[in-house]
């Protein structure tokens, strides 16, 4: 009697469940259950196909002799073998050698800074694969320090943290509705004004104690008076005269600081702080979380152009996409020409106020989408991907195709689910350890250009 009740129970449960289970995608439609909640229907209960993940093993292994940790080691030569294996930049315009009077200025960075802006979304925040970038490019031909740093993000900044007082209006090419009349953003895309002229201070702490700052800063309205502290010593006292041009201020104590703190009386507008040599490379990193790369031309182009030519810009990475991505799984986008209308905009805004620099244009990484108990690539990932080769073409860019040097369609789980994760389990985002795998990656391809200079200089 008891198997039998048993047996009556299960069964109840099994049919329940299938019902549930062969309703759900209707309660969805109709918007009765929300599409965030998620229940396998009858097809992912029944369908025999399982995902086939890509097979990264060759990818990884030729990345992981030169991502050691905790820090990069010093090498006479760098990887050269193997280029068939590299994923190279592609040349959309025909012409291989735009990138030679960058390299030449490389060949120069002993002597010369040489800058680099690598602007990105989430993927690249907490100076993830930027640092990697710097670091190998430092170790070849010189350098020394992080860069820009901005004075107001809403990502995370590597090695520093900062405290502010009440009196400051946050500035951002992110939020620009707040302020449509504003325009002078800069080369960090964010801005720091205070409300009014009274005392106004920003406080900087450094993981790592650092040395050789420069401050830029404009003052369009009227005379202000500038402070800055090393914890209680007073290195800068002095008044910033009027002017709407980009000027720079150098912070000099002698010794590495591992505390700074700005104090503002008046309507100066404060950029970014510059931590570099005199010489050497430079990469940049500017995440804008949340960012599909819109919105740059928003700034004022005088003075964007201004502080590019001041910084010495010679290269420009643009790595954005996964934003662009719809959050609801099941929607699929019938076009995206939308994006490459919008994205086209920046990259001419870009080549405008920086007619020497070249860009790079990194596409969107694999990003899945659930499928029962299993992750397939989102299907708006390629249409996203075509768009921005296509912007890239239009406006003269060189593009590298991250999507099919990370593994191409379903690499991303086999990038999660290693006994290493090298991406976290939103299956969007790179972690730390990965973002040095791709960041080798994208170095080895533009190492591969560079030796291909040298050979054709010889």
């Amino acid at each position: 009697m008891k198997f039998k009740v048993v047996v009556i129970t299960l069964a109840s449960v099994l049919a329940l469940l299938a019902l549930v289970a062969w309703v759900f995608p209707y309660l969805q439609e109709e918007k009765i259950v929300s599409e965030n909640l998620k229940f396998p229907t009858l097809k992912d209960i029944f369908n025999e196909e399982s995902v086939q993940y890509a097979n990264i093993d060759n990818i990884i292994a030729q990345a992981q002799d030169t991502t050691a940790k905790p820090i990069l080691q010093k090498r006479a030569d760098y990887y050269q073998e193997g280029d068939e294996n590299i994923m190279p930049l592609e040349f959309l315009g025909g012409d291989e050698t735009v990138l030679y009077p960058f390299f030449s200025r490389l060949e120069q960075a002993t002597d010369h800074k040489v800058r680099i802006l690598h602007y990105g979304d989430s993927q690249i925040e907490g100076d993830r694969m930027s640092s990697y970038i710097r670091q190998r490019l430092q170790q070849k031909f010189s350098g020394q320090g992080q860069g820009e740093l901005p004075l107001f993000s809403r990502s995370n900044i590597a090695e520093v943290s900062y405290e502010y007082s009440d009196n400051w209006a946050f500035k951002s090419i992110l939020n620009t509705h707040e302020d449509k009349n504003f325009h002078r953003f800069g080369l960090m895309m964010t801005c720091c004004k205070p409300k009014t002229e009274a005392l106004a201070w920003i406080k900087l702490k450094f993981l790592k104690a650092k040395s050789d700052f420069c401050l830029y800063y404009s003052n369009p309205e009227q005379v202000s008076h500038i402070r800055i502290y090393s914890k209680e010593n007073l290195i800068i006292d002095q008044e910033l005269e009027q002017s709407e041009e980009i000027k720079k201020l150098n912070i000099s104590y002698g010794v590495k600081l591992k505390e700074l703190k700005i104090e503002l009386e008046g309507r100066a507008e404060l950029y970014s702080l510059d931590n570099s040599i005199n010489h050497g490379v430079y990469v940049d990193n500017i995440s804008l979380r949340g960012s599909s790369g819109w919105g740059m031309n928003r700034n004022d182009r005088a003075m964007f152009s201004s502080m590019a030519e001041s910084l010495d810009v010679g290269l420009v990475i643009m790595q954005f996409g996964v934003n662009a991505i719809p959050q609801e799984e099941d929607k699929v986008l019938k076009s995206y020409e939308f994006f490459r209308r919008e994205y086209s905009k920046q990259l001419a805004f870009l080549r405008q106020v920086m007619p020497n620099s070249q860009i790079i244009v990194i596409s969107s990484s694999d990003r899945s989408r659930r499928k029962g108990n299993e992750y397939e690539t989102n299907p708006n990932v390629p249409l996203l991907i075509e768009a921005q080769r296509q912007a890239a073409k239009d406006n003269g860019c060189i593009f590298w195709d991250l999507f099919t040097a990370m593994g191409g369609e379903n690499s991303m789980p086999a990038w999660v689910q290693r006994e290493q994760p090298l991406a976290n389990t939103d299956y969007i985002h790179f972690n730390a350890r990965g973002a040095n795998y791709v960041a080798e990656m994208f170095f080895k391809a533009l190492d591969l250009e560079y030796r291909k200079y040298k050979s054709n200089k010889q």
